[in-house]
């Protein structure tokens, strides 16, 4: 009896029209950045959102969880549990705003701050990794990106 022939290969997929788009290739881009944020930040156990949050709360010390939400783009209900997970860590708190006690200050603790220079530390490795694969100033391609987040 004779062995049953091999199934066919498939054929190839034709991502031609796609990869010829300048918005799918800034998302599979983004898609890649981000995986290698992942993994310069695996250890910490961070997210690049968190980071964000670390990063913008230590330059504004006076900034609402609300104010947050609105310059990180981040819908109110999903910063909650972003600022949730930072302070179960013990890398920020919510103090109550001495203007207007309804609202929280977000407010890196010792170990928020100490975890944050080591993070952008990182994150300046990152960045080296990227403007050396594209070969592109830095000031150039943010003024380019920059352009494009105004659409």
């Amino acid at each position: 009896m004779k062995p049953p022939a091999p199934p066919n290969p498939p054929a190839p997929i034709d991502m031609g029209y796609l990869l010829g788009t300048v918005g799918y290739s800034i998302r599979r881009a983004q898609l890649a950045v981000f995986q290698d944020i992942y993994r310069a930040f695996g250890d910490a156990g961070i997210t690049l959102a968190q980071f964000s949050v670390l990063a913008v709360a230590a330059d504004n010390p006076e900034i609402t969880q609300s104010q947050l939400a609105a310059v990180l783009a981040v819908e109110r209900p999903r910063i909650v549990p972003l600022i949730d997970a930072l302070q179960a860590r013990g890398l920020a708190q919510r103090l109550v705003c001495d203007q207007d006690r309804r609202n929280r200050r977000i407010v890196l603790t010792p170990e928020g701050r100490q975890l944050l220079r080591r993070l952008k530390r990182q994150f300046a490795q990152h960045e080296a990794r990227l403007l050396k694969m594209l070969g592109q100033d830095k000031a150039s391609l943010l003024a380019s990106l920059h352009t494009l987040a105004q659409l």
